[in-house]
């Protein structure tokens, strides 16, 4: 099951590609943050076969994901003030994180204030790009692709945002839990990213 949720963050750059269709703007970026997790989840695939911890790898990835999506999400704002904030937003992001993680926590251990704060991050900016979408749209949303990957990515960054301080609380006593929390995140992630699948085939918009 763990392994069915690292497998599908793939969907979407195999449909991307079965779809044939030049990518640009923020599904460029959209796929380059799948790639990301792609090579993150091999390398620690990799490190666990071979018997070495692979949380730190996690923890020192966490900000580079929603970097990615908060400048892909960019594209879908309204406005020019809208864009810029989401952008601009990545420069504080990146430097809160680094205090919380270096200053209040160890890179070795499950992190259980600056990834959920990470992943909130995420959550807030697929949420609001998601409803402040739904209110200017006209026409059926199932053909937009921005309904699509930002409602892929509240689920993924949703379940994100409960797992890793959920984890830092049970895996010294009940770490059966712990495996158990990931087994259903894998499978919410599999409906996150078949969204985002859905999302990266749809027609560009003109």
């Amino acid at each position: 099951m763990l392994h069915l949720g690292a497998i599908a963050q793939v969907v979407p750059l195999v449909a991307a590609a079965a779809a044939r269709r030049r990518v640009r703007g923020a599904r460029a970026w959209v796929l380059a943050w799948c790639g990301l997790l792609v090579v993150v989840d091999g390398a620690a695939l990799w490190l666990g076969y071979h018997g070495t911890s692979n949380i730190v790898l996690f923890n020192l990835a966490t900000p580079a994901g929603p970097a990615l999506v908060l400048w892909a999400l960019a594209y879908w704002q309204a406005g020019d003030l809208s864009k810029l904030t989401f952008r601009l937003a990545i420069v504080p992001f990146l430097l809160v994180w680094g205090v919380l993680t270096f200053a209040f926590e160890s890179t070795s251990s499950f992190s259980s204030i600056a990834s959920p704060m990470a992943s909130l991050v995420g959550l807030g900016a697929a949420t609001f790009t998601l409803l402040a979408g739904s209110r200017r749209v006209e026409g059926m949303l199932h053909c937009r692709d921005w309904f699509w990957i930002s409602g892929g990515m509240a689920l993924y960054f949703g379940a994100a945002a409960a797992l890793s301080p959920l984890s830092a609380l049970l895996v010294g006593e009940t770490p059966q839990l712990v495996v158990r929390a990931y087994e259903v995140k894998s499978v919410l992630d599999v409906f996150a990213f078949l969204a985002i699948a859905r999302g990266v085939t749809c027609p560009v918009e003109t």
